[in-house]
């Protein structure tokens, strides 16, 4: 397992910025060769059965994606109506969990160490990706610093483990109380299974926190400069192909708008729309990694519409308000 920091924003040209954090587990081509693996006929061998979790989690995102389709109808559109609802709330659900919540502690090194010759040696990979008694940590030298960066996620740990401990017995003592809507007819009781996700989501990203910070205080997260996230920062503006007119104009027109809308945000803002696409190539992220990195963005642009860029910066160094409570 390795961390990726991608900067986000800052508040100000000498401030450190306001960073996310990446955990891969395995490269994209690994994840797609293994799905392939699975996909296939073994001989009339019984395919290796799912840890339960995982089952449970499938069955989920499925359902999940079945109420989207919009080939289908159901009772009042309820099905859409709660698809596009819950996509709303998934993007309200702050970056900092979705960034913590996508930690494995199963991939990862083990909090107690065994012999160094079977951290060593050339099994000990996970899909292309070593299996190391530490987790590199890769930043880009020229944005981040790498002791504040260290700084930074020991403070995120220290804040996050604690609350989503808390906000986790707030899901499951809110649960009963749903119990009533069970007897609205044709619809589930949305509420309940609402709060049964959020639930799992606490706990996940309290044990991926709390596995993160017995790391951190272990030393064995090892900030490791990136010269490829270096190169993909310094794009200011999105590659285009010079030889075709069409996109000179889309350019130009794109410079435009960019440069007289929210001229703050422009100022402030590291993580631009066209880094994404670029970051999911060159790191070859799994896809789920492109619609966290895109709520993350879109939650910091809407901090410096609020004028709350300060206190995003000062919640990043231990000084949010819930830790002063």
């Amino acid at each position: 397992m390795r961390l990726i920091a991608v900067p986000l924003a800052r508040a100000r040209p000498t401030s450190h910025p306001i960073t996310t954090f990446v955990a891969q587990t395995a490269s994209r081509a690994a994840e797609k060769a293994a799905a392939d693996a699975a996909a296939k006929p073994n001989n009339g061998a019984n395919p290796p059965k799912l840890p339960f979790t995982t089952r449970m989690l499938n069955k989920a995102s499925a359902f999940w994606i079945d109420l989207g389709r919009t080939d289908q109808t159901s009772t009042f559109d309820w099905k859409r109506r709660t698809y596009v609802l819950g996509e709303r709330l998934m993007d309200r659900i702050e970056y900092q969990e979705w960034a913590l919540k996508g930690i494995d502690p199963a991939m990862g090194p083990h909090l107690i160490r065994r012999e160094r010759k079977d951290a060593d040696s050339p099994e000990a990979t996970n899909g292309g990706i070593p299996k190391l008694d530490h987790v590199p940590l890769l930043y880009p030298p020229s944005l981040l610093e790498p002791e504040r960066l260290l700084k930074s996620l020991k403070n995120l740990t220290d804040h996050r483990t604690p609350h989503h401990y808390r906000r986790f017995w707030y899901c499951v003592v809110g649960m009963p109380i749903t119990i009533p809507f069970a007897l609205v007819p044709v619809v589930p009781n949305l509420p309940f299974f609402y709060l049964v996700y959020r639930a799992w989501s606490h706990w996940k990203a309290y044990k991926s926190s709390q596995y993160l910070s017995t790391l951190i205080g272990q030393d064995r997260v090892r900030p490791t400069e990136s010269k490829d996230l270096d190169a993909i920062f310094a794009q200011a503006s999105p590659p285009v192909d010079a030889s075709s007119p069409e996109a000179s104009n889309k350019e130009t027109e794109t410079t435009a708008t960019t440069s007289t809308s929210n001229p703050a945000q422009n100022e402030h803002m590291l993580l631009l729309t066209h880094h994404i696409p670029m970051l999911m190539d060159k790191m070859e992220f799994p896809e789920w990694v492109q619609a966290d990195l895109r709520r993350a963005r879109l939650q910091v642009e809407k901090s410096i519409a609020e004028n709350k860029l300060d206190e995003l910066e000062s919640s990043a160094e231990n000084e949010s308000q819930e830790s002063k409570k």
